[in-house]
């Protein structure tokens, strides 16, 4: 794993070996072999984990890049049994763990960790076939947010599996939504798999406060913006970065966005868009003005959940 920083420039690599879930600012990660421990973006050992792994790979870094939150489950059970707790912990600190959380049927992950506004959210999801045994697509069946102190679960909402769940009219394809969770845990989209709208949902009141064209993939430090991808037709794809209150775009290029990283504690983006007909992929810096700056080509970031590795 490269080591950049927001102006491309590596410095330093470490070992891909068991790496998960880099800290929001990049200055360290989770790695998983023999024991679980967090190190420094030098590959350094900072200290050691306590708790089953399986809370690792479903795991979110909190807002204050020292905790971590993660879903654990009684001995015997797996991801989808909605028997799962809520994990919280930081090297050389006892870890905590509230709950119960997740519902039967779909695997639970964290995707946002407050440790400031003392919530997360929890989303399940299912990767079903849609027309059966066809395309295989990531859906998100519900969300919970609760409070890291006590486990109380302050809001939850399910939503429609269409026919998938036997509803619905076969042959027609039901309305599944993606959920991404800004980092202070405040707000979701909800971006429809197959009719490319996004809700924006606040929370915990769970009220809907903005709808807009096109399939978000996360939102700024802040909460403020969110970088989407719109879709024109064919193959031509948008790569945007606005701001959903008032739906000002910020910066757009053509190219279908695939992932982006938030800066903590600036209105920075990196983004991920995949390269037109197939070319190289670039990762693209955009500050909080609009103007951008290429800083790699032929890479790729994946952070945040459900996976790893960004500056």
């Amino acid at each position: 794993m490269l080591e950049l920083d927001w102006s491309g420039k590596v410095r330093g690599s470490v070992s891909a070996q068991g790496l998960s879930s880099p800290s929001p600012d990049g200055s360290k990660f989770i790695r998983a072999t023999d024991h679980t421990s967090v190190e420094d973006s030098r590959g350094h050992e900072l200290g050691t984990l306590e708790g089953d792994l399986i809370s690792y790979g479903l795991s979110s870094w909190a807002d204050d890049g020292r905790h971590i939150c993660g879903i654990v489950f009684p001995s015997g059970n797996g991801p989808d049994t909605g028997t799962g707790s809520l994990w919280i912990g930081a090297p050389g600190e006892k870890n905590r763990i509230v709950g119960p959380i997740g519902k039967s049927g779909s695997a639970a992950a964290v995707a946002a960790c407050s440790i400031k506004n003392n919530r997360a959210i929890v989303v399940g999801g299912l990767f079903p076939h849609w027309p059966p045994q066809a395309t295989r697509y990531l859906m998100s069946t519900d969300i919970e947010v609760v409070n890291l102190t006590t486990g109380t679960i302050e809001y939850h909402h399910q939503y429609p599996l269409g026919y998938l769940a036997g509803q619905g009219t076969p042959g027609v394809a039901p309305d599944w939504v993606l959920v991404s969770a800004s980092p202070d845990g405040h707000y979701v989209a909800e971006s429809g798999v197959f009719n490319g709208t996004t809700a924006i949902r606040e929370l915990p009141s769970g009220r809907i406060v903005a709808s807009l064209h096109g399939s978000v993939h996360g939102f700024s430090w802040d909460g403020s913006r969110l970088v989407v991808s719109r879709w024109n037709g064919g193959s031509d794809y948008e790569a945007e970065l606005l701001r959903w209150a008032d739906q000002k775009v910020i910066w757009h290029r053509a190219g279908l966005a695939q992932s982006m990283l938030a800066r903590p504690d600036s209105a920075d983006v990196l983004i991920g868009i995949g390269g037109a007909e197939g070319g190289a992929p670039e990762l693209v810096v955009v500050n909080g003005a609009g103007a951008a700056t290429t800083i790699a080509r032929d890479a790729l970031v994946t952070w945040p959940c459900p996976c790893p590795a960004g500056p």
